[in-house]
């Protein structure tokens, strides 16, 4: 019949860690919900020093929303947050690829889509930032506030001694370095 089948040939997990900066930076990791496309929405993010301390984290709860405009939404008030409290340079890092490409590009169809890159980018000048992708499993504790913002329609600021539970412990996880598997 001509069928030709190649097997297929797992490859290896990739080892993830959450990474510090240099000491002079901040580090600000974001994250935005969806259930659904659209559906209840939530944006989220945390600041950290060079050592892995968190300065802030926040949580918005966005009603009915895309993952786009939650993904956005989330960089964009985790750089006004930034700016506020004087915590610069910055680097922004985003698990989605949709993000980075908008900002790239600075073209969306959507006029709340293409007004929230305009604000990102301002923002991005005036803290020095820099927008970069970061894969999920590094991404743990932004992708807990995110979905929390989303399910329980959160809107607050946290601040160290506001975090408690689960958070508490994926922070220290990532301060300490402890790697995460991705699969391929």
């Amino acid at each position: 019949m001509g069928f030709i089948f190649r097997r297929q040939v797992p490859r290896a997990p990739s080892i993830l860690r959450w990474h510090a900066l240099s000491p002079s930076g901040f580090k600000l990791n974001t994250d935005g919900s969806s259930l659904g496309n659209p559906g209840l929405a939530g944006a989220a993010g945390i600041i950290r020093d060079s050592a892995g301390h968190v300065h802030l984290a926040y949580q918005f709860a966005l009603g009915t929303g895309t993952s786009v405009l939650a993904e956005l939404t989330a960089v964009w008030r985790g750089m006004e947050l930034a700016l506020t409290h004087g915590l610069a340079p910055l680097v922004v890092e985003v698990d989605a690829t949709t993000v980075i490409s908008l900002l790239q590009y600075r073209a969306s169809g959507k006029w709340e889509v293409q007004h929230m890159i305009m604000r990102i980018i301002c923002l991005q000048q005036l803290l020095v930032a820099d927008v970069q992708h970061v894969f999920r499993e590094a991404n743990g504790a932004a992708d807990h506030l995110a979905k929390e913002a989303a399910s329980l329609q959160l809107t607050r600021v946290l601040h160290h001694d506001d975090i408690m539970g689960i958070l508490r412990g994926i922070l220290c996880l990532d301060r300490q370095g402890v790697p995460h598997l991705r699969r391929e």
